[in-house]
């Protein structure tokens, strides 16, 4: 009985150890993780393949089937790498340990051209025993002095290798003194006790656990990048906008100056994601079925940037609009604007607007945009869904169909009438007409009841001035411009845009009034299955690529190969924004990949059946 106590208490004991030490023990491996001690802090980029072989296996699996390649990627690789080292043994190689290829910006270096920094570039490869690598490797010589070996093929150095810890580390053949100055700023080629500052110092706790756990993981340091290439990019940008000056003062066409206002625009977004992104990184894994990746990208602390991503109580609930998703769409598209997320980036879509429009908008009409947007969004409450259909037989070949929920109608109704005239009064058209297309914007209030429901209607009409291959091409891809038909019913704004809107904005009425709750269809539901939560993150995208294709063939003037295979499947995008980062979920699925592999085999038999006949 007494033994039976005593064995009570002390499993009772080690069941709570185990829920404090086993985290501890976990966060210990974690913060010891070689590679990373391997790295100096100013790396500027990463890619890092954990457990080698089974990553590789793990991407045969989901490549099987839906890669034209005869051979998987493992087989492939480890044929490299053979014929690299020049010994099918690949002697004192650990396969089944973790690669990484890096970049670093080489301190007090400068670069022969004095405008594109000094950037080493290193391949790390885990070894069991360097010697036995060096010895055992015919390719590899025996090191210099300084711990250099050469890699030759047919008497040709190719590249460079030096023991680093447990791992060999690798560059190109010309990058010696790099290589040489690598391994003293790690402290690894001097007694000295001076080391630089590692990569595992400035991760965080969740970076550090998922650069360890995830089969693929890369890694980039966007303030590095901002430090290293930002002003290099800035001087490009600055020296096409006097190039595209240039042109228009010198007469050949006003085209320059919207080209202008664009390369503006392109220079603001870069300048804020240089200054305001920490970095960026991506977790990749492949699964038989489908291929997952989680990009996260980490934000400065206080800038616009961390605003946007610090998540809300509102961004937690489900969209229940998602049950007008179309199955067989192009494109679905739901989102929550009452998230911080999509708030903050409607607003900071005016900027990008204004960059665009150049001196025809000036800071009154962008700050009657912004209070105006606003508005709008104060108006909503959150719940927004789109679906994008392709129709070849029209132009344009595709139409929309969305639905957006409402708190007010009359103020809705009337801030639809202020967005109209501020679309036609603040100069985003003359945007175009500096691109040589003549655009207009009209609208007719009350053309239709439906069911109790007023529907008002509106035309974007694009005409190109020029003539020629570029007018041809506008009218291939827009006709005559978009038709728009829309009302509102039971807190909804419902939309459709492009092909037979009388009919589509009927249909939207139908569904609404009928209580909208019909389930959603079987091709989107198990799209956003594919992504646990999604149907609860601040934006949620499907999309199909091989429907895409078939728009674009009937939207370019020249002849392409049609395809209309059979799809039912679709890559999935899923984003929530808090505690200032920004997490995109990404699911490809491997039937995905296999109905396209399908549809181009389908192209290249029609091909050759038109060369025989030819």
């Amino acid at each position: 009985m007494l033994n039976t106590k005593i064995e009570r208490k002390c499993a009772a004991v080690c069941f709570i150890l185990s829920f404090v030490l086993i985290p501890a023990l976990r966060a210990q491996a974690q913060s010891d993780d070689q590679l990373l001690k391997t790295l100096p802090a100013e790396t500027i980029f990463c890619v890092r393949i954990n457990n080698f072989n089974n990553t590789l296996n793990q991407t045969d699996q989901f490549l099987a089937g839906a890669s034209p390649m005869p051979m998987g990627a493992s087989m492939l690789i480890r044929a490299q790498l053979m014929e690299l080292l020049g010994s099918p043994q690949l002697n004192g190689l650990n396969m089944d340990g973790n690669f990484s290829v890096f970049g670093v910006a080489m301190p007090g270096r400068e670069s022969q051209t004095n405008d594109v920094p000094n950037i080493f570039v290193g391949i790390l490869t885990p070894v069991t025993n360097y010697k036995q690598f060096i010895d055992g490797n015919p390719n590899c010589a025996q090191p210099d002095d300084k711990g250099v070996s050469k890699i030759t093929q047919n008497g040709t150095p190719v590249l460079l290798v030096s023991q680093v810890d447990s791992y060999a580390l690798m560059s190109w053949a010309n990058d010696y003194d790099n290589m040489v100055e690598y391994k003293k700023l790690m402290g690894i080629a001097t007694s000295s006790s001076a080391k630089a500052a590692t990569l595992a110092t400035i991760l965080d706790a969740s970076q550090v656990k998922q650069a360890g756990d995830e089969p693929i993981w890369a890694y980039v340091n966007m303030q590095q990048v901002s430090r290293n290439f930002g002003p290099l990019i800035t001087a490009q940008l600055s020296q096409m906008k006097e190039m595209m000056k240039s042109l228009e003062n010198s007469g050949q066409g006003a085209q320059f100056a919207s080209a202008q206002n664009i390369i503006g625009m392109y220079a603001t977004i870069i300048d804020t994601l240089l200054k305001e992104t920490k970095s960026v990184s991506l977790a990749i894994n492949p699964k038989p079925n489908v291929l997952s990746i989680k990009k996260t990208i980490d934000t400065v602390p206080g800038t616009n940037m961390a605003k946007m991503f610090v998540g809300s109580t509102s961004s937690q609930q489900e969209n229940n609009l998602l049950s007008y998703l179309k199955d067989g769409a192009l494109m679905n598209y739901g989102c929550n604007m009452g998230s911080p997320l999509m708030r903050q980036f409607q607003v900071t879509s005016i900027d990008i607007l204004s960059a665009m429009g150049g001196d025809s908008m000036d800071a009154e009409k962008i700050a009657k945009m912004k209070t105006l947007a606003t508005n709008v969004l104060d108006c909503l409450t959150g719940p927004v869904a789109y679906s994008v259909s392709i129709n070849t037989d029209g132009k344009p070949p595709f139409s929309v169909k969305y639905a957006i929920s409402v708190k007010d109608d009359k103020k809705f109704d009337s801030l639809i009438k202020d967005a109209v005239e501020m679309m036609t009064t603040s100069g985003i058209l003359d945007f175009y007409k500096g691109l040589g297309i003549d655009s207009s914007f009209t609208v007719n209030k009350g053309v239709d009841t439906y069911k109790g429901v007023s529907i008002d209607s509106a035309k974007l009409t694009m005409k190109s001035t020029q003539g020629g291959p570029e007018a041809q091409m506008l009218d291939t891809m827009y006709g005559g411009g978009f038709d728009y038909r829309w009302g509102l019913t039971k807190g909804l704004f419902v939309c459709a845009v492009g092909g037979n809107v009388d009919s589509k904005i009927r249909e939207l009425i139908d569904e609404v009034q009928a209580g909208g709750t019909k389930p959603i269809g079987d091709e989107t539901k198990a799209a956003i299955a594919l992504i646990p939560g999604a149907d609860k993150a601040d934006f949620m995208v499907t999309f199909n690529l091989l429907r895409l294709y078939r728009m674009i063939t009937a939207m370019v003037p020249m002849p392409l190969p049609q395809i209309n295979a059979p799809t039912k499947s679709n890559i999935v995008v899923a984003g929530k924004g808090a505690d200032g980062k920004l997490v995109v979920d990404i699911a490809i699925p491997k039937e995905h990949l296999t109905e396209i592999m399908g549809a181009f085999m389908m192209m290249q038999q029609m091909q050759m059946q038109q060369m025989q006949q030819n």
